[in-house]
């Protein structure tokens, strides 16, 4: 294969073999967390049980990475930026890559005890939910290509891919079932995946709108509390009051449901300032 034809191939490339500037940024971001784990273990900054701090951080990233995989086709469509979707693939790889480092140190943290690590993924339940959202990942992740479209069809391709909601789905559910006392990051994540696909709700069925935009994001910022205090709830003993009416309370943190709010209303006054540009644009133009 000659140079110009591997270069196509190459992460950092678009169509043509050209380099890519946006994808070189997007690739050098996602390794990035990588390297600073790989750095971390070697200086010994991590706990007495580093492996452990592995498996949990590596987890935290891929659906970090899997959920901001989902925020393209709304940063496309309320921005006007098209090229997003040249990294849409490389996100979702990554998360799979996280996602699979993730399993791998677990694996490592239970010193490779085959039986121990099957058992465990089927009597404990947020394992097996997690296990299932990997296994729908990997065919996604496999034909993620040009290559899978042709094989697939264009219509077959787009429903086979569209589970990655129930991948992304699955993976919080995991999430929210592993964690032991702060539910914050895990309940950021919940609220961002409803907003996007509140977003994506609203673009099918309405006028995108600021109005309705804004009600999306509040609809969401709401739906990021109670599901906080109901995790906290069927955890703890803790009311579900009191954890909402700490939404209240900017003494000590912000809480997830504002970041969510806060996500969703920059989208509706993204959006609202597209409108208003483009029919200015298109005022000139037409005055021209």
């Amino acid at each position: 294969m000659s140079a110009a034809a591997l270069s196509v191939w190459m992460p950092w490339t678009d169509r043509a073999g050209r380099l890519s500037w946006l994808k070189l940024a997007t690739l050098l971001a996602l390794i990035a967390p990588a390297i600073w784990m790989v750095y971390k273990f070697e200086a010994g900054l991590y706990s007495p049980k580093p492996i452990t701090d592995l498996v949990r951080e590596s987890g935290d990233w891929a659906i970090r990475i899997l959920v901001l995989s989902l925020a393209v086709t709304p940063l496309r469509y309320v921005a006007r930026l098209n090229r997003l979707i040249i990294v849409r693939r490389m996100l979702g790889l990554a998360a799979l890559f996280y996602t699979l480092a993730h399993i791998a140190l677990w694996c490592v943290d239970l010193r490779f005890a085959w039986m121990t690590i099957a058992l465990e993924l089927v009597l404990r339940l947020f394992l097996t939910v997690g296990l299932i959202g990997t296994l729908i990942m990997i065919p996604l992740a496999l034909t993620s290509n040009d290559m899978g479209i042709r094989y697939l069809g264009a219509q077959k391709w787009n429903v086979l891919h569209s589970w990655v909601y129930v991948a992304t789905l699955l993976s919080l559910i995991h999430y929210f079932m592993e964690v032991r006392l702060d539910a914050s990051e895990a309940a950021l994540m919940c609220g961002l995946f409803v907003l996007l696909m509140a977003f994506r709700a609203v673009r099918k069925s309405f006028v995108p709108g600021f109005v309705n935009l804004a009600g999306v994001a509040v609809v969401s910022g709401v739906a990021t509390a109670a599901l906080e205090a109901l995790y906290y709830k069927l955890s703890t003993t803790v009311s579900i009051w009191r954890v909402i009416s700490a939404n209240l309370d900017f003494s000590y943190t912000i809480r997830p449901a504002w970041w969510v709010l806060l996500a969703g209303v920059m989208v509706a006054v993204l959006a609202e300032v597209r409108v208003r540009f483009g029919a200015k644009a298109a005022r000139n133009t037409f005055a021209k």
